[in-house]
């Protein structure tokens, strides 16, 4: 998946959702011992001081020999036989056949790890150095992850024409840390394309599943990729596959979406709160739901309310209020207190959001509804109309159409004087926009006639 794929050439720029990655120490050390790095890491160091090497930048057979012994390169099931390796390596046939060498060899010299010059090689005299630098070793890692990601695709698709893998990695990373998704599900999802449904209720091609299954199990090798399967069954067929990724693997997809440009955001990337809620209104609904996650998990309930009220204030920002909410309502449970208290707060956006989170957190008497509705209604409903705005008033005619939200403008058209007290910023902006498009010309005559009115000395 290089920057000029074009497997994404068309493909919406949807930011990928907001990830937290360990220290990159950590996942250095991780990247060290995948086998693709430790192997070309063994092979670069025993080639030292320097080893002859024929036209094709190989060694001899007999150095190859030793390289298998010094650095453990043998191949699948002969761990624990030593028999049967000695048999092995007599049996080798021409280097360039022996893949269990030329694999690690090749990388090590793809990376620089390995340098080569006229019949001879030798390690990279900075070696050493680089290899005590997680900068460098995540460079290395990323590199053989993404040769990784190229081959698996063009071993699914010749040509690397289907973009069914890259669509796969992408869903794999918007999914929580940790999620086992389903090879099926993953499959449709990644078949059905950008724009598409999630929940298509057909089955995912077979051969789709198969061949995913194929692509992500040699990923595994790198370190980026888990494929398990679920339940106990017996058989093959009832014991479905699933995949994770792992954090170098969440390290090297972001790296691929970069490099493709899409926005990955990391949370200590983000100056502060009014950062987030713009984030999260370029993201899927599961890419704002795992971000609400992510960012609450560095901080508690109450300091999130903190910065997401402060983050909020002012005129203009009514689409960061409604996203605030929704990210509140998944603590609210733990900032009830907080929430009245913001309805206190004297500044009638940050009380909108307060009394926005209570109305929606589904844990009001009725009692409490009608006091709030009645003390702080016309702000609520302001804000509601602000975001419909946002970023244009293309969706204001569906939202003041919709069943759900019939009649809601009485809230702020009834008592004018009401809304000259609580003083919202986006007031008369909201009252123009339903004098221009309110489908019933009377209302809309109305909400013109209360902003001359808003305009008017009291």
């Amino acid at each position: 998946m290089p920057p000029h794929d074009p497997a994404y050439a068309d493909r919406p720029r949807l930011s990928a959702r907001l990830v937290s990655l360990p220290p990159s120490h950590e996942l250095a050390r991780a990247a060290l011992g995948t086998p693709p790095l430790r192997d070309a890491l063994g092979v670069a160091r025993w080639c030292g001081p320097t080893t002859s090497v024929c036209p094709r930048g190989l060694p001899e057979i007999t150095d190859v020999r030793d390289a298998v012994r010094q650095c453990g390169l043998w191949p699948r099931g002969l761990e624990g036989r030593p028999l049967e390796r000695r048999r092995w390596l007599d049996r080798l046939g021409p280097v360039p056949d022996v893949e269990e060498f030329v694999l690690p060899w090749r990388t090590a010299v793809r990376l620089g790890l390995v340098e080569l010059g006229a019949g001879h090689a030798h390690p990279s005299r900075s070696l050493e150095q680089q290899v005590r630098s997680p900068g460098h070793v995540l460079d290395w890692w990323a590199n053989v992850f993404r040769t990784g990601v190229e081959q698996a695709q063009d071993h699914l698709s010749p040509g690397g024409t289907d973009d069914l893998l890259p669509q796969a990695l992408r869903l794999l990373y918007e999914a929580p840390d940790g999620a086992r998704t389903p090879l099926e599900t993953l499959a449709r999802r990644a078949r059905s394309g950008p724009g598409t449904a999630h929940d298509n209720p057909g089955p995912a091609r077979p051969e789709d599943v198969d061949g995913l299954l194929r692509a992500l199990w040699r990923l595994t090798g790198t370190g980026a990729v888990v494929v398990g399967r679920h339940g106990s069954g017996t058989g093959d067929d009832a014991r479905p596959f699933w995949a994770s990724l792992t954090d170098l693997g969440r390290f090297g997809v972001r790296r691929i979406l970069l490099a493709v440009g899409v926005p990955a955001p990391l949370v200590g990337e983000l100056t502060g709160a009014g950062e987030l809620l713009d984030l999260l209104g370029t993201l899927s609904r599961e890419g704002r739901l795992c971000s609400f996650d992510t960012w609450l998990a560095e901080r508690t309930p109450a300091r999130a309310l903190r910065e997401i009220a402060e983050a909020v204030r002012g005129p203009g920002l009514a689409r960061r209020r409604w996203t605030g909410t929704k990210v509140l309502n998944s603590t609210s449970s733990e900032i009830v207190p907080d929430l009245w208290a913001l309805l206190d707060s004297g500044d009638p956006t940050a009380i909108g959001l307060g009394a926005s989170v209570l109305l929606s957190s589904g844990m009001l008497a009725q009692h409490d509804i009608d006091l709030i509705m009645d003390r702080h209604g016309p702000l609520v409903v302001i804000d509601m109309f602000a975001a419909a705005l946002a970023p244009d008033e293309t969706n204001l005619r569906a939202f003041l159409t919709s069943d759900c939200t019939e009649g809601i403008e009485d809230v702020i058209l009834d008592n004018v004087d009401r809304l000259r007290q609580d003083r919202h910023p986006d007031t008369v902006r909201v009252l123009e926009a339903i004098g221009r498009q309110h489908p019933d010309p009377g209302i809309a005559a109305t909400a013109r006639e209360a902003v001359e009115r808003l305009a008017s000395p009291p």
